[in-house]
C-alpha cells in the first residue's frame, strides 16, 4: 500500500457525497487502518472570535475564518508554516498543531500562513480505496502553495488543471507542459 499522506484527494463529479462536492483535501495520516485529511476550501462563516474563551483566551480579538474539514466531529486543527509549534509534520514546511497550548500560542500570535480547521474527514480501513475504484478522487502531491493558496473558490479548478497536465504529460514522455501551449 502507497501511503498518501502530504498528497492532496480532489473530489471527482463521481463523488455524490455534498460536503466532498468539488473539494480538495489534505491526507494527513493513511495506512493499512485507514486515513485522515482536511478540505482545505470550505470556508465557514465562523471565524477565531467565535471560539471559545477557553480556547484563545479573554483577550483575544482574531477574525481568521473556520474552515470545515469534514463531516467527522474532532478537535480544532491549525496548519501552519512554524515548526516550533508543531505536532508533527504533513509534508515539507507544513505543520499540524492539535495541542491546545501550542493552538493559543498560534491563535493569539495570528501565525501566518496558516489554516484553522475545525472537524475532519476520515476513513476506516480500506475505505478510501474502494472510493478509488470507483473513480471518486485524484490525488496530486501537495505543496505548502495549495495548503495556504487563500483562493478557495478557485482551489479545486487549480488542482484539476494540474493533475490534467501531468497525466498529459506522463501520457505524451514530455517533462513539462507550459500553462499555455499555444505559446510553442
Amino acid at each position: 500500500m502507497n501511503s498518501l499522506k502530504g498528497y492532496l484527494l480532489i473530489a471527482t463529479p463521481e463523488l455524490i457525497a455534498a460536503v466532498f462536492t468539488r473539494s480538495v483535501i489534505l491526507m494527513i495520516d493513511h495506512d493499512e487502518n485507514g486515513a485522515m485529511g482536511v478540505i482545505l476550501n470550505r470556508p465557514t462563516d465562523a471565524t477565531t472570535s467565535d471560539l471559545p474563551e477557553e480556547i484563545v483566551g479573554p483577550e483575544f480579538d482574531g477574525n481568521k475564518p473556520l474552515h470545515l474539514g469534514g463531516p467527522v466531529s474532532g478537535p480544532l486543527m491549525i496548519l501552519h508554516a512554524l515548526a516550533e509549534l508543531a505536532d508533527r509534520e504533513v509534508l515539507p514546511g507544513v505543520f499540524l498543531t492539535l495541542d491546545s497550548t501550542k493552538a493559543r500560542e498560534l491563535l493569539v500570535s495570528k501565525a501566518e500562513p496558516s489554516l484553522i480547521v475545525i472537524n475532519y474527514s476520515g476513513w476506516g480501513a480500506g475505505q478510501l480505496e474502494s472510493e478509488f475504484d470507483r473513480d471518486s478522487w485524484l490525488t496530486l502531491p501537495a505543496t505548502l502553495d495549495h495548503v495556504f493558496d487563500g483562493r478557495e473558490d478557485d482551489l479545486w479548478k487549480s488542482v484539476v488543471g494540474q493533475v490534467s497536465a501531468r497525466k498529459l504529460s506522463d501520457f505524451l514522455g514530455v517533462r513539462h507542459i507550459p500553462p499555455d501551449p499555444t505559446m510553442n
